[in-house]
């Protein structure tokens, strides 16, 4: 059986997995490591949870310095999907409903978005 270690890059809170997507095999597992070591948090589609052994918590921990290792119990196709965070109560409000045979890995934007920078990038009245 092939087991995919999913690495999440820590860019600015923002947390990038090194690959977009893992088949989805019976057999298989998948395992989620942070790149730096900080905890992040993955929110799985129900479609998703129901395929991985063992049940994951939603949001699934994926705490410092571990990582977090799930089995998939079957292949058929599915609306599968990860989101992945650093705030355990911002996950998000819908999934992608197309089903495929791949567990999509994505992004979670983080809670509050950087600053706009100051100085010229004003728009004046009347544009």
């Amino acid at each position: 059986m092939a087991k995919t270690e999913v690495t999440l890059n820590n860019d600015s809170g923002v947390y990038v997995p090194s690959t977009d997507s893992v088949p989805v095999v019976a057999g298989d597992a998948v395992s989620f490591s942070t790149s730096d070591g900080s905890t992040a948090y993955a929110f799985f589609s129900p479609d998703a949870i129901s395929v991985l052994s063992p049940r994951p918590a939603s949001p699934f921990p994926i705490t410092s310095g571990h990582k977090g290792e799930l089995t998939f119990s079957s292949s058929k196709p599915g609306a599968y999907a990860a989101f992945f965070g650093s705030d355990p109560k911002a996950g998000p409000e819908n999934f992608p409903q197309h089903a495929t045979n791949v567990l999509r890995l994505e992004i979670s934007v983080p809670a509050e978005p950087p600053p706009f920078s100051s100085g010229g990038d004003e728009m004046s009245r009347g544009h």
